[in-house]
């Protein structure tokens, strides 16, 4: 069981044990518990922000990979072109050749450069989304805890004062039947 579901079932606990303030649909829950409560939750929930973290360097990761393979690419691509230009009279076929190859590496690493941003920008928008529709999601679920203990306490203490005004009625009723009536 998460530290989250932990605390909200100690809030819980906690609502269900107060007392209800006299007169009053109210209850007196110990504020400082609530708050520690609360805090727990807001600290142990996002696991996905941690994720999100951990997205984002590996998407910082990626882009560092991509632009290594880029530079072994590119001097690959010189050392090549410089091997081509020793081993070949012609000198201009040569350069040629070795301009070549040397932008195609550079196309090469800016392909592999933009498709590595792309999937990192897509990761990370992903757990961006994830992690808010956990947060708006868990957020929900304690109002939602909140307000049906409130109203279900508003509804007992309600039931309560009607069941109390009954008794009253019916002393009343009875102290009237009881009185002996002088009728003369």
């Amino acid at each position: 069981m998460s530290n989250i579901e932990t605390s909200l079932e100690s809030i819980d606990r906690l609502i269900a044990e107060a007392k209800a303030m006299p007169f009053s649909s109210k209850l007196l829950i110990d504020e400082e518990e609530l708050a520690r409560l609360v805090e727990d939750i807001r600290l142990n929930m996002p696991i996905e922000i941690t994720q999100a973290k951990k997205i984002a360097q590996e998407r910082r990761d990626i882009l560092n990979d991509a632009e290594a393979q880029a530079e072994e690419i590119i001097h690959k691509a010189r050392q090549r072109a410089d091997i081509m230009i020793e081993e070949h009279q012609i000198t201009k076929e040569a350069k040629g050749a070795a301009d070549g190859i040397l932008q195609q590496a550079r196309d090469d690493a800016a392909a592999i450069r933009s498709e590595a941003k792309t999937h990192a920008r897509e990761i990370t928008d992903k757990a961006e989304r994830w992690s808010e529709d956990i947060r708006r999601n868990a957020s929900s679920y304690v109002e939602t805890i909140i307000r049906d203990t409130d109203e279900t306490l508003t509804k007992s203490v309600n039931d309560i004062r009607k069941l109390r005004q009954s008794i009253r009625d019916a002393l009343a009723q009875n102290n009237t039947a009881s009185k002996p009536r002088f009728d003369d």
